[in-house]
């Protein structure tokens, strides 16, 4: 398990990833300050897992073509040792593909890469999947990065809220209560944007995920956690979360033979 941290820096802002599941550690401002939650048992032990090829609870097994596979909860790249492909100052790409385990458990030869960019003071994520096989691929994908709420000392959870770029939907004004049943999901916005900011202040984050048709948000449910995560989705929908049936989930993926998709999200102090 390979937890050395990666940075990468600009004249805005630097961020820290580590090959062990691509995971996304740290976005700092050029002024020293911290966005990204902070890994703490307590509360939640991740900052920024990598969902691939499923997302969501596994009680036992997923369904694939009517046969039943054993991939874990969210995936097993979040557990997948990267390798660094290329790096620069301000750009990193982070590499793993499939393996004899990963086989066992998700029947495709696959590459799956992890692109960390700072353009400006905007990190730019990407999830790179490429289909090395001949035969169509299903997956599910999407990022599960939290960020300290409230982001300021003096503030609470409650003082902030969701800002949608969709016009026609109403600003989501936070409180835990909302979490107690878990994510909560938002499909087909007509603006994939979303800004978390504090509602007297205005201050806080865009988060924009050009390329998933949902976005979920998520705490730890009644832990009064510090967080929130935004989560951009090519998943199904929390009412068939039960359901394990991959190629029945609302959004699944499907990539044929021997081609490659880009799958984008990117987020920036506002």
């Amino acid at each position: 398990m390979n937890t050395t941290p990666i940075t990468i820096r600009n004249e805005c802002a630097s961020v820290t990833c580590q090959a062990h599941g691509a995971e996304l550690l740290s976005y700092k401002t050029a002024a020293g300050k911290e966005y990204m939650w902070q890994k703490d048992p307590q509360y939640w032990a991740k900052t920024s897992p990598v969902l691939f090829p499923y997302i969501g609870a596994v009680p036992e097994t997923v369904t694939i073509h009517g046969t039943q596979y054993a991939i874990p909860r969210h995936g097993f790249v979040k557990d997948a040792d990267f390798e660094i492909a290329r790096q620069d100052e301000d750009c990193v790409v982070l590499q793993t593909q499939s393996s004899d385990f990963t086989s066992s458990v998700y029947p495709y030869d696959f590459r799956f890469t992890v692109t960390f960019r700072l353009a400006g003071p905007a990190l730019e994520v990407t999830y790179g999947v490429a289909n090395l096989g001949s035969q169509e691929m299903p997956f599910l994908v999407g990022g599960h990065p939290a960020f300290f709420c409230p982001m300021e000392e003096g503030e609470t959870f409650e003082e902030y809220k969701l800002v949608f770029g969709d016009e026609a939907v109403p600003d989501l004004h936070l409180a835990y209560s909302l979490f107690d049943n878990d994510a909560i999901l938002y499909e087909n916005l007509q603006n994939r944007s979303v800004r978390l900011i504090h509602g007297q202040t205005g201050k806080g984050l865009r988060f924009d995920f050009p390329d998933y048709p949902s976005v979920a948000f998520w705490t730890p449910v009644k832990k009064d956690a510090p967080f929130l995560c935004i989560e951009p989705w090519c998943g199904g929908t929390m009412d068939q979360v039960p359901d394990t049936d991959m190629l029945k989930k609302k959004y699944v993926q499907f990539l044929a033979g021997n081609s490659a998709k880009d799958y984008r999200f990117s987020f920036m102090p506002c």
